[in-house]
């Protein structure tokens, strides 16, 4: 086998699962690409039961060569669509976002506000920064979890009437100025007409309105709809309800079903919950 089990200091333990599961190299020199071609079948089972796993102690040195590791698991591809700035650095391999480094991303499942999602992501750290940097991860199933036993009225409630989310792509001013959500929806959708735009929105987006501004901006309401969504038998709390980042022109506008806000308490148990229970890599 061309993998060694191994540990970090900053893994967690969630019942008796380990997570990351973190996989060293068998042998000195072991090509990282190789040895998954070998092992994929198991190291997919591995990703299942832990939920994600850290490769450390791999020579990949190169965008190509972290596109040969992901070619290897031999899953299928699936472009990006959104509105932020990324940058093609070979097959397959984008940058993550190119808003200025102080810029927090808040955690979110890649693609979630849309009609299809990637079932699996990979990360790949080139150059570490200096200070900060890091790759945060949460399981969401444990999300769900801790959300239950801490705010279980509210979890009731949005069983009852859902969830309303609003988000909004980039103002015309605003583009590429350095926002995580960067880009306009013209740019999204590749069109300045807005009936044009709205049917390319429908066939993407899970989206239930649009709203086009005269900023240039476009605001898209998703729900009702419940956060919480069931992958291979776990629940796991799927949709961005913080928005994509600290920025105060990305925050989500986040109300019940009903119109009525969610309690502060709850938003802030939330935040808790991610900042206890994650794992920045």
């Amino acid at each position: 086998m061309g993998f060694v089990e191994g540990k970090i200091e900053e893994e967690r333990l969630f019942g008796d699962v380990v997570f990351p599961k973190t996989l060293f190299p068998s042998n000195k020199g072991e090509d990282l690409a190789s040895a998954v071609a070998k092992e994929r079948n198991h190291l997919s089972e591995v990703v299942k039961e832990h939920g994600a796993i850290l490769f450390r102690g791999f020579d990949v040195g190169s965008a190509e060569d972290f596109s040969r590791v992901v070619e290897a698991f031999g899953w299928d591809e699936m472009g990006y669509i959104g509105a932020t700035t990324r940058l093609k650095m070979a097959d397959r391999v984008f940058t993550a976002n190119e808003a200025p480094i102080d810029q927090f991303i808040n955690f979110h499942h890649e693609m979630a506000l849309m009609k299809e999602f990637p079932s699996k992501i990979f990360f790949y750290c080139f150059e570490p920064a200096p200070v900060g940097g890091e790759t945060s991860i949460v399981p969401s199933h444990v999300i769900v979890e801790k959300m239950e036993e801490q705010m279980p009225k509210v979890m009731e409630k949005l069983t009852d009437v859902g969830l309303i989310l609003c988000v909004s792509t980039a103002k015309d001013e605003d583009e590429d100025s350095g926002q995580v959500i960067s880009k306009t929806w013209k740019w999204l959708f590749k069109t300045d007409d807005k009936f044009e735009a709205e049917k390319r929105a429908r066939q993407k987006l899970s989206c239930t309105s649009i709203n086009f501004k005269d900023d240039g901006s476009a605001e898209f309401t998703y729900g009702p709809v419940h956060p919480v969504r069931e992958f291979g038998g776990k629940k796991a709390w799927f949709l961005p309800i913080l928005g994509y980042s600290a920025n105060e022109k990305d925050v989500a506008d986040t109300s019940f079903g009903d119109g009525s806000n969610v309690p502060q308490e709850a938003m802030d148990a939330y935040k808790g919950i991610l900042e206890e229970n994650c794992v920045d890599l």
